[in-house]
């Protein structure tokens, strides 16, 4: 059975993609977040949420993750919070995850649905995180 919710994190897609993180570290972070931005159009719901996942990851890299991340990425990354490149990541997934909230699939998805206050919540407290010095 497929799992789905309004945290980034809880569907199966954005598990798999964690776990890909995990094996493929910082190339598979940059990866993500350079097919969000340079995506032309619509930006799809996979590349989305990939978006999102890496971002998440870069927040986390950078002392402040999520409340619920899967626990083989919170282990990756505290082993890894000393990137450095840390400040040209947190400029991409900033950028990646705006791109998300103004013009994705997933955003219309949950604009359509009872829960997108919670949703759009937690994209903007990822910004808030991304920011923070």
């Amino acid at each position: 059975m497929a799992s789905w919710g309004a945290g980034l994190i809880e569907d199966d897609l954005a598990t798999d993609f964690a776990n890909q993180i995990v094996d493929g570290g910082a190339v598979t972070l940059r990866g993500a977040l350079s097919r969000a931005l340079q995506a032309s159009g619509h930006l799809l719901y996979e590349p989305s949420v990939c978006a999102l996942i890496a971002a998440e990851t870069v927040a986390a890299l950078a002392g402040r993750p999520a409340k619920a991340m899967p626990d083989a990425l919170a282990a990756w990354t505290a082993g890894h919070r000393r990137e450095s490149s840390l400040g040209e990541l947190r400029s991409l997934a900033t950028a990646a995850v705006e791109r998300v909230r103004e013009d994705s699939e997933i955003a219309e998805l949950w604009a359509r649905s009872e829960t997108f206050t919670r949703w759009i919540g937690q994209v903007d407290d990822l910004l808030a995180r991304l920011a923070a010095p």
